[in-house]
């Protein structure tokens, strides 16, 4: 038919491509076929209807950087260039294109009508729903994996995907293992790199230590590039079709021997560091001690099903009273489940204390300041997710002024966070 047709008008690959450039198109199609794998499998356990709209977006997120391969292998290796010198991904980007990669890949999407999953999994701003983020998640792995599995980069994303399945670190190496050695046994024929090979035979380079601080984001960007062995089939025209992709490969019984069949002890990990959520909401929490001068300031969070409410969050300068232990059961009605309602911003003082104290769980009475305190709840996208509290300690009165900046502060993180 005509998808037949146009299959065989296009331009071989190794007629376009020699060298480098071509084994840079070949890394980005090996990354789109992981990506397309670890999220499809994702996409499995979180029971989503349609798996094949997460498996073809996440097979098209780096299209930008296929396209350009394709027609700039100059202006491509020279991003590669400047990564490799130490330029951070996103940096060299706009060097060289004056844009991201992201932006690239979200306007051939809009130009060539692609579905609107493949559009919205292309940045930040959709980082906090799930299906994009899942596709985020996986391309970042199948990017840092491809160039070690010991490295911080890898370890930071494998720690990000361990909180978005609400599992143990340890178990979610166990997992990532074990999903690069089932896409070695589907994609064994294609001549592209394996990632997992690198789980028996170690990688090239040795591990970097890790630095004390980075820089937090959903999708990481590599520093570096590194050739990885391949196998040895014909040349590919483009990256593997999800039919392709679930085919079992026919391949020799040696290569069993080869495929690890067990994951190998994951690392130790790697030291917490704060998601982007967490820095946006701590950035607002100083500013709100700092510039604002409330003593105690802090953000409690919703768990999965919205029945507990505790302190996610907390910078204190009355070291004798903390807010590290509030925790609240929203399954009765009280105060704090009322705020869940509909975003509020409440101010309790001495003209109100009667009338809300007794609508405060018992245990909390003395934990905050009843007579003197802001709450302010969070909702995004019009869910419930948690809310921000300030007091000046258990004694000290609060300002109109400080109200007025408490409110302010807390919204314009919520509309960073939408």
């Amino acid at each position: 038919g005509q998808v037949e047709l146009a299959s065989r008008s296009l331009p071989c690959l190794e007629d376009r491509l020699k060298g480098p450039p071509r084994r840079g198109l070949i890394r980005c199609y090996s990354r789109a076929a992981h990506a397309a794998i670890y999220a499809s499998s994702l996409a499995q356990r979180q029971r989503d209807p349609d798996e094949g709209a997460v498996y073809t977006a996440a097979l098209l997120h780096d299209l930008g950087e296929m396209a350009l391969w394709s027609r700039e292998p100059d202006l491509m290796r020279k991003l590669e260039s400047l990564t490799e010198e130490g330029d951070g991904h996103q940096d060299a980007a706009l060097e060289v294109f004056g844009c991201t990669l992201q932006e690239i890949s979200a306007g051939l999407s809009e130009a060539w009508q692609l579905p609107e999953l493949v559009k919205i999994s292309q940045g930040l701003f959709n980082s906090h729903q799930p299906r994009p983020l899942t596709i985020m998640l996986a391309s970042a792995l199948a990017r840092e994996s491809g160039l070690g599995w010991q490295r911080p980069a890898t370890l930071d994303d494998t720690e990000l995907l361990a909180e978005f399945l609400d599992q143990p670190f340890d178990q979610t190496v166990a997992w990532m293992h074990s999903q690069a050695a089932e896409a070695a046994r589907r994609l064994y024929s294609l001549p592209i790199p394996l990632p997992a090979f690198r789980l028996v035979h170690g990688d090239q380079d040795q591990p970097k230590p890790k630095p004390k601080k980075h820089p937090v984001e959903s999708v990481t960007e590599p520093r570096s590039t590194t050739t990885e062995p391949t196998a040895q089939p014909s040349a590919a025209t483009a990256a593997p079709t999800p039919a392709e992709a679930n085919r079992p490969a026919q391949q020799p019984q040696s290569v069993e021997a080869e495929t690890p069949t067990e994951a190998p002890k994951p690392p130790p990990a790697p030291a917490k560091k704060p998601n982007p959520l967490q820095q946006l909401i701590n950035g607002a929490l100083e500013e709100l001690h700092e510039t604002h001068g409330f003593q105690r300031v802090m953000f409690a969070m919703l768990n999965g099903d919205r029945s507990q409410l505790q302190a996610r969050l907390c910078i204190e300068a009355e070291p004798a009273s903390s807010l590290k232990g509030f925790q609240v059961d929203l399954t009765p009605p009280n105060l704090f489940s009322l705020l869940f309602k509909k975003p509020l911003a409440l101010s309790l003082n001495k003209g109100n204390a009667e009338k809300y104290r007794q609508m405060i769980p018992a245990p909390l009475q003395s934990l905050i300041n009843p007579q003197q305190c802001l709450v302010l709840s969070v909702f995004l996208r019009n869910k419930p997710v948690g809310l921000f509290y300030a007091d000046n300690g258990t004694k000290a009165e609060i300002t109109p002024e400080q109200f007025a900046n408490f409110k302010a502060v807390c919204q314009r993180a919520i509309q960073r966070l939408t």
